[in-house]
């Protein structure tokens, strides 16, 4: 396995209510910029894969949130996948300050798509091979409790 994905990103004013606090919905949004940049590594952006008619789509989602980030922190935002099949992966995120302490895990299961006729698709072998470097030997801790 490769080391896990990492994006760093700052918390803006825009991304806390009014008390300096993130708003719990932007924990999901930093989780899908990770998730796509993990993507670009393929060399696979969401724009060329809509341009084929076919993309990632969440089935499922399963958050767990430890603690809060603030107003200026920065955070680190993991993307490790757990599963892979033909048309469907699951990835376990998290999301750390820069203190490295836990605010906030994530698990989705996601399906690949044949957009026009919203079907499961299998994904290029190329997609599935780099997915599958990224996979733990083992997961069993990688899953949100709740």
């Amino acid at each position: 396995m490769e080391k896990p994905f990492c994006l760093n990103a700052r918390v803006y004013y825009e991304d806390t209510d009014a008390g300096g606090i993130v708003y719990y919905a932007n924990y999901l949004k930093f989780c899908e910029r990770a998730r796509t940049e993990w993507l670009r590594g393929m060399n696979m952006s969401q724009s060329q894969m809509l341009e084929q008619h076919m993309g990632f789509v969440i089935k499922n989602i399963k958050g767990n949130y430890v603690s809060s980030a603030k107003l200026d922190d920065l955070l680190t935002i993991t993307c490790i996948p757990t599963k892979v099949k033909h048309a469907s992966l699951v990835i376990y995120q998290q999301v750390f300050n820069q203190n490295n302490e836990l605010l906030f895990e994530f698990e989705c299961s996601i399906a690949f798509l044949n957009m026009q006729l919203k079907k499961p698709m299998i994904m290029p072998k190329e997609a599935i091979a780099y997915i599958k470097q990224f996979v733990p030997e083992n997961t069993e801790d990688l899953e949100v409790k709740i």
